[in-house]
């Protein structure tokens, strides 16, 4: 079902109020009368003549064009959107199907706007474009020279943290999860950068929550277009200056089996493969900097902090022995955080904290940009 937030009028500047914007599902204006709008895309898509496919988390569009309304047209009955033009609250577009979305009401002179992804996806599906009159399309705004991507869990995803209470259902989940308004997405926008958020709940590295998936860790996952394709991704033009990882599922819920009879089997293989996967990823990105969510091991028993230490030293050495030149672990301290939204994860309010926690870390190293 479609659902938009109703837009009263609001104060631009002093003596400057903004028309409201109206949200029309439906039309009988053809997509081939219309002109499609120049996007520039954030987050990994496959491109077609139909739009843009896609699974990853945290996918965005902006755009810029002329006239009083604009045409939003989606094959995507998994996902909540939002949508904001020249600054103005946003509109929710809940589950928008296939149905032409117009939104009018705008002022007759130039517009921005933003589409984003909100949810994350269960499967495939497509945001076909945004259309306007002919003639009214404006150049897309320029790609940011910045970029970060991050690999990783469901904090990235911001999973349920709309939800005030940790006992969700599936639905409710998916309701109320809010990329762009988790850590990842605002500490990426704060830097003005784009960002690919490369993130699927409960995988970890190489086990993932509970010990379920087993063959769909995120180093098997990573190198795709989407999830569930293995097409590989690729795209020239993405050269993240920053990397962060935040791969730590393998730990929740373990319990020794077969495989790993011990915390220590499971910590040394982490290890093993996570170097392994540094050095993936210098290859394709051989100029970033790779920051690590680490385990803060400060009251950790002995023996405990004593396996984090020598997994440190162990992946260290892999990225130094690949050419990694800049590796920095970052230890996250969790229990400054409460963890108050579905299933025992971050609310919004926590998520703009973490975001500001990360934007002083890498304040702190400001010659990461520099994309040596």
């Amino acid at each position: 079902m479609l659902r938009f937030l109703a837009l009263a009028a609001a104060l631009a500047v002093t003596g400057d109020v903004r028309p409201p914007q109206r949200v029309t599902i439906g039309g009988s204006v053809p997509v081939a009368a219309l002109q499609a709008l120049p996007l520039t895309i954030g987050g990994r898509v496959e491109r077609s003549a139909r739009g843009f496919r896609h699974q990853w988390p945290g996918i965005y569009a902006e755009a810029a064009f002329r006239g009083d309304h604009v045409v939003l047209r989606f094959e995507d009955t998994h996902n909540e959107w939002r949508v904001s033009i020249d600054g103005a609250p946003p509109i929710a577009l809940d589950r928008p199907g296939t149905a032409p979305v117009t939104i009018s009401g705008l002022t007759p002179g130039s517009h921005h706007i933003r589409i984003d992804k909100v949810t994350e996806s269960a499967a495939p599906a497509r945001f076909e474009g945004a259309f306007v009159a002919p003639g009214r399309a404006l150049p897309a705004p320029p790609p940011r020279r910045r970029q970060i991507e991050f690999i990783g869990d469901s904090s990235m995803t911001g999973y349920g943290a709309r939800s005030d209470r940790i006992g969700c259902s599936a639905e409710e989940v998916r309701a109320t999860t809010d990329t762009p308004d988790a850590f990842a997405a605002r500490a990426a926008q704060h830097f003005g950068a784009e960002y690919q958020i490369n993130a699927v709940s409960g995988r970890g590295l190489i086990r993932n929550f509970g010990g379920t998936a087993p063959t769909g860790t995120m180093e098997t996952l990573w190198p795709r277009r989407m999830p569930s394709d293995p097409a590989p991704f690729t795209d020239p033009s993405w050269r993240p200056q920053i990397v962060m990882l935040k791969l730590q599922a393998d730990f929740v819920g373990f319990h020794p089996d077969a495989r790993w009879p011990t915390l220590e089997a499971l910590v040394t293989d982490y290890a093993v493969h996570y170097g392994q996967f540094l050095v993936r990823l210098r290859q394709r990105y051989p100029r970033a900097v790779f920051v690590l969510w680490w385990f803060d091991a400060s009251d950790a028993p002995p023996e405990q902090a004593a396996m984090l230490r020598k997994a440190e030293a162990q992946i260290s050495a892999a990225a130094l022995r690949a050419g990694a030149r800049d590796l920095l672990f970052l230890p996250f301290p969790a229990g400054a955080f409460r963890a108050t939204a579905c299933h025992g994860h971050y609310g919004l309010e926590a998520h703009r904290r973490i975001a500001d926690w990360l934007i002083k870390a890498i304040d702190a190293h400001p010659a990461f940009w520099d994309g040596r």
